[in-house]
């Protein structure tokens, strides 16, 4: 990697937003914390990203945070420097863009860096996507302006069967069990340009009660404004990790893979 590339990567956070639970897996423990082939997730997210050389990382916890900081303490044994926002006590699932806005406003995130927004529980299986990714993203700065990136795969498995019914007869004629839906496909991986942190702190209210996420309020605004770029991995690279049989298949591929 040349010196203007190490640069830019010396120049980017990593945000790591590892507050939620393996509720729907039914443990309740930080879903980060979960292992796959002697791995916890959380070190797999850590891993791959120190592979390209990025070294500031910030972590967004929630429930179970003293797991995860007791786990990862003051970065050392990975080689980077961390530093950590908890959600207030009183606060239960606010939503990843209430636990963007109060890492910011608590000087957690760095107002005048650009970060990677990654969730361990996405994984990736290629070699240094990050910095792959983090290049597209400069291209898109320079070329169209972007102040976000998004990356994509290109469809992905629909869980339920899925029938083509006939307007005339209300017949079934055709029937296809979990299809792959050909449809650009958010894998939870994201950079953000320091002009995001103004939308989000203009746009997100951190006292109404209810949770905001980051891809249904932030992410539909930029996209109308044309400042959002797109970035594909193929399908078959992604493993998220949300169901215990996402759980059990990527603990089957990356099992084989080691």
């Amino acid at each position: 990697m040349n010196t203007g590339k190490n640069l830019e990567i010396s120049a980017t956070q990593v945000v790591v937003l590892a507050g939620g639970r393996a509720k729907r897996m039914g443990i309740d423990i930080p879903k980060c914390m979960l292992e796959i082939g002697g791995k916890k997730l959380i070190d797999i997210c850590i891993e791959s990203l120190t592979a390209d050389g990025f070294k500031k990382f910030v972590f967004l916890l929630g429930h179970g945070s003293d797991m995860v900081t007791q786990h990862i303490q003051d970065g050392s044994r990975y080689g980077v420097d961390v530093s950590y926002s908890i959600d207030p006590p009183d606060v239960i699932g606010w939503g990843k863009a209430k636990a963007f806005k109060y890492a910011l406003l608590n000087e957690k995130i760095a107002g005048a860096m650009r970060c990677i927004v990654a969730f361990p529980d996405d994984i990736i299986q290629i070699p240094n996507i990050y910095s792959k990714f983090l290049a597209h993203h400069l291209e898109s700065v320079m070329k169209h302006g972007v102040k976000a990136s998004t990356m994509l795969v290109p469809g992905t498995d629909y869980p339920y069967g899925v029938a083509e019914i006939e307007d005339t007869t209300g017949l079934v004629r055709r029937f296809v069990e979990k299809p792959v839906v050909e449809k650009p496909t958010s894998v939870g991986i994201y950079l953000f340009e320091p002009a995001v942190y103004d939308i989000i702190d203009t746009m997100i209210p951190l006292n109404d009660g209810s949770p905001v996420e980051l891809e249904s309020t932030i992410f539909p605004f930029m996209a109308r404004e044309g400042k959002l770029a797109s970035f594909f991995v193929p399908t078959n690279t992604w493993l998220p990790i949300n169901t215990v049989k996402e759980f059990e298949r990527a603990t089957r591929i990356l099992t084989i893979k080691s």
